[in-house]
């Protein structure tokens, strides 16, 4: 087995990236497995390597993402659909939300034996545009918040949970004068087309983000559909008994939100709006008037450590 350990060095407020090789280095010094390590350099880096590294006609290389949920990302939009390429997570870093749908514990990624001892099962993925996503696209308060997010995660003692909970404490308070909504169409694969003013939208292959926020808790990854919600817009006392709801994935089936909840399965979408959106997929930040999102049914191979 080919073993590719791609390890950001700021991850982790940049505490990590030696012990990780370290520990990489020791663990496969007498085993057959061909092992490589590489330290991206800068953002994007790690999207560039995964395009040229070379993969051995008929076998299989495994990128193993060592950071967190923005690591992640640029590993699986480097190698995507690579003939012999699959993935894997060693959670070092802030997020991690996408293993959170597959299960086990931060322990059992962190674990090499259960890595090497694991299966590649074969998963779904999103096309967003040009990107791939793994776990979530949204679109409307949560993706502002997640691009605020960078700032306070340079604090020290600022986890990723807190950072992420500072933001939305930020954004949301910052919605007493207005303007948290957006206008949206969006236009769903069967035709059904829904017109609202949005202040989350969530396109769901995984069932959480932000640190803990289950905002689609019946999202499978392999079931070859996408979970959407979103919520309309409401005031910002309302948003304040809501978000608890929400994070919690209490939101579904709540008679107490049928005002202002829309919740459907999609293979695909078509977001608009006039006014500029800010979309986060799996936590990288773009901004655009309109966003065509699909399902990539059973594209994503990753190696399941065996903690089951």
């Amino acid at each position: 087995m080919n073993y590719v350990f791609i390890i950001n060095p700021a991850a982790g407020k940049g505490k990590n990236a030696d012990e990780i090789a370290k520990s990489v280095r020791n663990f496969f010094k007498d085993r057959d497995d061909n092992v490589n390590i590489y330290l991206s350099k800068c953002p994007g880096d790690a999207i560039r390597f995964g395009r040229e590294y070379p993969i051995p006609e008929g076998e299989e290389v495994c990128f193993v993402a060592c950071g967190g949920d923005g690591t992640f990302y640029e590993t699986v939009n480097g190698a995507f659909g690579r003939p012999g390429a699959s993935f894997a997570v060693y959670p070092s870093g802030s997020g991690n939300d996408f293993i959170k749908s597959i299960g086990g514990k931060a322990e059992d990624y962190l674990d090499l034996q259960k890595l090497v001892d694991g299966k590649t099962k074969i998963f779904d993925a999103l096309q967003c545009g040009e990107k791939i996503c793994c776990n979530i696209c949204n679109i409307g308060v949560d993706s502002v918040i997640a691009d605020r997010i960078n700032r306070y995660k340079t604090i020290p003692g600022v986890s990723g949970s807190m950072a992420y909970n500072i933001s939305a404490a930020v954004t949301i308070g910052g919605g007493v004068f207005g303007g948290l909504a957006k206008p949206m169409k969006i236009t769903f694969d069967d035709g059904e087309v829904f017109e609202d003013r949005c202040m989350f939208s969530v396109f769901g292959n995984g069932k959480i983000y932000g640190g803990g926020y289950h905002a689609v808790p019946d999202a499978r990854l392999d079931d070859g559909l996408i979970d959407f919600c979103t919520v309309s817009e409401i005031g910002v006392l309302r948003i304040a008994k809501v978000i608890g709801i929400y994070k919690r994935g209490d939101h579904v089936d709540n008679p107490a939100l049928a005002d202002i909840l829309k919740m459907r399965r999609c293979t695909g979408a078509k977001i608009e709006s006039p006014e500029l959106l800010t979309i986060s997929v799996d936590g990288e930040i773009s901004k655009s008037n309109s966003i065509e999102i699909k399902i990539l049914p059973a594209s994503l191979p990753f190696r399941v450590p065996a903690f089951e």
